[in-house]
């Protein structure tokens, strides 16, 4: 039987049942899997009352109807009785997904007659799909992930691509306009944003029926048809502007929006070129564009430079919703199931229109949308319970009407054209929202938010008081805030927060804002880089949270970024009060500390006065005219051997990872801390630093790079002397994928994307090497993307070596690890491979003498400690700590 024919089997078999979702809804999956081919639900891989921790709406365990794992796609399914809306159904479902490790690709609600299908990758609160059990024949591919066949799955117009082209050709519309005002000076920038802004409102409110007689479509027709745009649209805006409805003329029956974004009405002349580009936007349906991440994409595409200088990057639907549910939504969930009587739903309904959100870094309003149509749906769900508890018409139609509004939203950034991208955005949640839920809630005129959304520096000015404070803060590494905000408004940083001085990422004093601001019944979620777990930057905002009475209750530790940003984020939700379940990564734990891990906390562990001065970051030339050609370095120590005191194999990261050996693929000129008297003996390597660095340096902003032009910024005598007298040194990347440490020639100069250990004996060289190092490693690593940044601070100064160890097993140690080294040496040659290509291919291989090799290691090295692999190593190395 062909699938259509299968599925309208399918179909007239439903016509026939009662459609109950206690006796029937397992059957009705088993028979709509075995329409796509499969034998019956337990070939698809179905799981019936699958359990979720956490999944119901009170907080405790759930059970989704059925989990299917065995298709290509997995998909949840959860079921509700014939007759039954499937609206009111949708939270339950969504928390399903929310609480589902792994979560499935596909969730649908049905209700025997109707499914509907989400992808909440894609679209966190509408289904990508409302498909009738009676139509499945002729609309099979939109159910297609479910066929045992490789059928293709289509659901029609992608709303994301909808939005991101929609989007695009209204940043592209602001970019040609800004460029004309500038050239002839007719308009400002502002003003051509401004523009724009209420032409995004009018093809918005054109398609949701704001904007009656399809007036602005009409408008572009008349300046297509040659009446000056001046005029037409800048009188329609003028209509939109005031109180009442137009009595009559052009623009007839046009209703009041409000006093905000209309108050000041630029009057633009288009040329034949940018009408072109409003008039093709005003052919699409503006419904099916996602306010939520239109404002994002329009930003990037009318000021990508600006953005991009000051660390904004953009979050996804799915990736708020790790902040908005377990922040906003969840704590309300939990008190709205708990509530039973009529004056209870009362009070927690007269709250709600009390709560207020703030995005401290609003951008251009995608966290404050969300977050609206997140408390409606909270709205929404308290009103249905309190009609389900009335039995007066009256009072059936009264709860029609919700009372949350976009009033309750406030929002700050630094940019005029993002605060007014926000506004409109938040303006139009209003109505998104009472079309989605059926509120008969008021629509216009629009709420005017130049008093909730602001511009203005969210470090140097008060925040206003919320209930919840969620966002995206700018990234920005400690080491780039200079370059990209200038010293100036550091300086003023530092002044405003003098007890963190240290190179953090900009987004750090956010967190620390926000647990300052938050009341104590009060939650914060933010996006962070994933450096905020370690380190500088985590004693500067995770542990200062910790400090000062802040609880972490739910976390993704690190996952790579939705947004354009080359960047991994963690996302960091707290509360004051202290939190009864803790979820990190998607799994329930008994606790998260500051690193965002659940196991022991080491984050507390400081550097030990044993190992100080004994692990070094490598010197900071500043100053491409110190590097030289290898053939160059050659010739010059050639001519005169004297140059080889300071011309110099240079290490940096690339060739520790990529080279055989190790070996430094580069030179450099290395004066050290010698005089300006003394380095004009070597008149070779001196003119190159002359003609090629001392004018660069000139423009340097630190007074002593300037006069000592001929010396590297860091010269680093400390490290110098601790490895002068050895025969070799250990040195690692300071980022790689595996960290690990190689033995160096004496002569290589190492440079600071090194981090260098002072000591040529092999036996520091195991114990570095070992899963023990390597367990703290990781706990105590900053991150770059996926890969590992081993920190001197944190990774080896905290780091407890073992106390007393018998010499035999010592040189055993020492041993191991030569015949280890050796191996990796001898096929790093042979196969011309750098260390990360040869763990790239053995060191996950059980069967590899690489592998054995480290087994071996291992097992002397826990010996060495006097601990057992089957013992909580974290544990032990604190407890070493602390004895």
């Amino acid at each position: 039987m062909s699938t259509p024919q299968a599925l309208q089997t399918f179909a007239e078999w439903v016509a026939s049942i009662r459609g109950d979702e206690a006796s029937e809804a397992q059957t009705y999956v088993n028979r709509l899997l075995q329409a796509w081919g499969w034998a019956d639900s337990v070939e698809a891989g179905t799981t019936f009352e699958r359990k979720i921790p956490k999944g119901s709406l009170a907080g405790g365990m759930g059970k989704a109807d059925a989990l299917i794992e065995g298709t290509r796609a997995t998909v949840l399914i959860e079921m509700k009785s014939r007759g039954k809306a499937l609206e009111p159904h949708f939270p339950q479902l969504q928390r399903y997904w929310i609480y589902l490790a792994p979560k499935p690709v596909y969730s649908v609600l049905c209700n025997f007659d109707e499914l509907w299908v989400y992808d909440f990758n894609q679209l966190v609160d509408e289904p990508l799909v409302k498909l009738r059990v009676a139509d499945l024949a002729s609309q099979s591919s939109s159910l297609a992930f479910l066929s045992k066949s490789e059928q293709p799955v289509h659901f029609g117009l992608n709303q994301i691509e909808v939005t991101e082209a929609q989007a695009r050709s209204m940043g592209e519309l602001f970019r040609r306009l800004r460029k004309r005002g500038e050239k002839s000076g007719a308009f400002t920038a502002l003003e051509a944003q401004r523009f724009v802004l209420q032409c995004v409102l009018s093809l918005f409110a054109e398609d949701r029926d704001l904007l009656p007689n399809l007036q602005f479509t009409l408008a572009l027709d008349a300046c297509q048809g040659g009446q000056s745009s001046y005029d037409v649209l800048g009188n329609l805006f003028g209509e939109m502007n005031t109180p009442g409805i137009t009595p009559s003329g052009q623009f007839r029956g046009t209703p009041y929006f409000n006093g905000g974004l209309f108050s000041h009405i630029p009057r633009l002349e288009l040329l034949s070129d940018e009408l072109d580009l409003l008039s093709a936007s005003a052919e699409e349906n503006w419904q099916r564009v996602r306010p939520s991440i239109f404002g994002n994409i329009f930003e990037a595409s009318s000021d990508d430079a600006t953005r991009h200088a000051h660390g904004q990057h953009f979050t996804s639907e799915v990736d708020m919703l790790q902040i908005i549910r377990p922040t906003i939504v969840e704590p309300w969930e939990e008190r709205i199931e708990k509530a039973s009587t009529f004056a209870e739903l009362e009070a927690l309904r007269q709250s709600l229109i009390q709560y207020r959100v703030c995005d401290p870094a609003c951008g251009s309003g995608n966290f404050l949308y969300m977050s609206y149509n997140a408390v409606k749906d909270l709205e929404v769900s308290i009103l249905r319970r309190i009609e389900e508890r009335r039995t007066a018409k009256k009072g059936r139609d009264q709860l029609l009407l919700g009372l949350v509004t976009p009033l309750q939203f406030f929002g700050m950034d630094t940019s005029p054209f993002a605060v007014e991208l926000a506004r409109v955005t938040l303006m139009i949640a209003r109505k998104v929202a009472n079309d989605r839920l059926g509120l008969t809630e008021r629509d216009l005129p629009l709420d005017n938010l130049d008093n909730n959304i602001r511009v203005a520096d969210a470090l140097f000015t008060p925040w206003p008081e919320a209930d919840a404070y969620v966002g995206n803060p700018p990234f920005l590494g400690g080491k780039h805030m200079r370059l990209n905000l200038g010293d100036e408004y550091v300086e003023r940083v530092f002044q405003r927060f003098p007890e963190v001085r240290d190179s953090v990422d900009f987004c750090t004093y956010w967190f620390r804002l926000a647990q300052e601001n938050l009341k104590q019944n009060g939650r914060a979620g933010l996006v962070a880089t994933n450096s905020i777990r370690h380190g500088k930057s985590r004693r500067a905002s995770l542990d200062y949270i910790r400090e000062n009475g802040g609880h972490i209750h739910s976390a993704i530790s690190t996952q790579p970024w939705s947004g354009e940003a080359n960047v991994h984020v963690s996302i960091v939700n707290w509360s004051r009060d202290a939190a009864g379940n803790y979820w990190l990564d998607g799994v329930e734990v008994p606790a998260i500390n500051t690193s965002l891990r659940s196991s022991v906390d080491v984050s507390k562990a400081s550097a030990l006065k044993a190992n100080k001065g004994n692990c070094f970051q490598g010197v900071i030339p500043v100053g491409v005219g110190f590097n030289v050609e290898p053939k160059t370095a050659a010739a010059w120590i050639a001519s005169d051997p004297r140059n080889a005191e300071v011309v110099k194999p240079f290490s940096m990261g690339s060739n520790l990872a990529k080279r055989p050996l190790g070996e430094p693929d580069r030179w450099i000129i290395d004066f050290g801390d010698r005089s300006l008297e003394e380095i004009e003996t070597y008149p070779l390597p001196f003119k190159q630093v002359v003609d090629k660095v001392r004018a660069e340096r000139q423009m340097n902003r630190e007074p002593v790079v300037r006069e000592k032009w001929w010396r590297f910024k860091r010269t680093n005598a400390a490290m110098r002397s601790a490895l002068a007298p050895l025969e070799r040194f250990f040195a690692v990347g300071e980022v790689s994928k595996w960290a690990i440490f190689v033995p160096c020639e004496k002569d290589w100069l190492p440079g600071n994307k090194n981090k260098v250990v002072a000591s040529d004996d092999f036996y520091i060289l195991s114990l570095l090497t070992s899963s023990v190092h390597r367990t703290w490693m990781h706990v105590q690593k900053g991150t770059l993307e996926d890969r590992i940044a081993y920190t001197h601070d944190s990774c080896f100064e905290t780091f407890p070596f073992p106390q007393i160890v018998a010499p035999e097993l010592v040189q055993q140690i020492r041993q191991a690890m030569t015949t280890l080294n050796d191996y990796r040496n001898d096929l790093m040659v042979a196969k011309n491979w750098g260390i990360t290509d040869l763990y790239n291919a053995y060191f996950h291989e059980p069967a590899s003498k690489l592998a054995k090799y480290h087994q071996t290691l291992d097992a002397l090295v826990l010996k060495a400690y006097g601990w057992k692999a089957s013992e909580d190593i974290l544990r032990n190395l604190l407890d070493l700590r602390n004895p």
